[in-house]
């Protein structure tokens, strides 16, 4: 249904001052358009209503019907908006969290090779004799480290035990109390002696190569 019907046409129609194939035409309308027959109804029950009235009637009902459809429009889009909002937010939390653990993975496999690798490379095992209170300044971890770094050419596995005293911080006065190879005695005395800064007065190391 248009809008605005034209009054004219209701009268005539109410009136019987249209032909007949008018009335066929306006009666095939009514039949298809549920406000058309209640306009005509409405106007056959006012029995002639005044023109002026039944059009702001009409413009009332059109006004009607106009703000009926623009609020259902807007609620419509409104929810498509919110559907793709929320939508794309999920998707992002989704992207987030697969990198997130991505990452987690990566490092978790990396720090698990370096472990491996540290664990397979590490030949050195120490323990300090009796009565010994010297120790590395930077502390026995990079200590130890640090001898498996000058040892790893060494092919050789083995023994070392060596006393030593602690002079302004360097170690002096170094005695072999026991070896299984002797060029590996010399490189550990040496490294003891020229690498190592300590602390403390009197230093004794049991240190077995793998």
């Amino acid at each position: 249904m248009e809008n605005n019907y034209q009054l004219t046409r209701i009268h005539n129609y109410v009136m019987g001052l249209m032909s007949k194939e008018d009335m066929y035409a306006m009666e095939r309308e009514a039949l298809e358009d549920p406000f058309l027959q209640d306009a005509i109804d409405g106007y056959r029950l006012q029995n002639g209503v005044d023109a002026q009235q039944l059009s702001l009637l009409q413009q009332r009902l059109a006004r009607k019907l106009e703000t009926k459809a623009a609020d259902k429009h807007k609620r419509y889009f409104s929810w498509q908006r919110l559907t793709i909002g929320m939508a794309a937010a999920v998707l992002f939390l989704v992207a987030c969290s697969l990198v997130f653990f991505k990452y987690l993975n990566q490092q978790k496999t990396v720090r698990t090779t370096e472990v491996i690798l540290m664990e397979q490379d590490m030949r050195v095992q120490m323990e300090t004799l009796a009565k010994a209170d010297a120790e590395p300044t930077s502390g026995w971890g990079a200590f130890v480290e640090t001898l498996n770094s000058e040892i790893r050419d060494v092919s050789t596995a083995g023994d070392v035990q060596v006393t030593f005293d602690v002079v302004d911080g360097r170690a002096k006065n170094i005695s072999v109390l026991k070896t299984s190879d002797q060029e590996l005695a010399t490189r550990i005395s040496s490294f003891i002696q020229q690498q190592v800064e300590w602390k403390g007065k009197q230093g004794g190391l049991s240190i077995h190569i793998q």
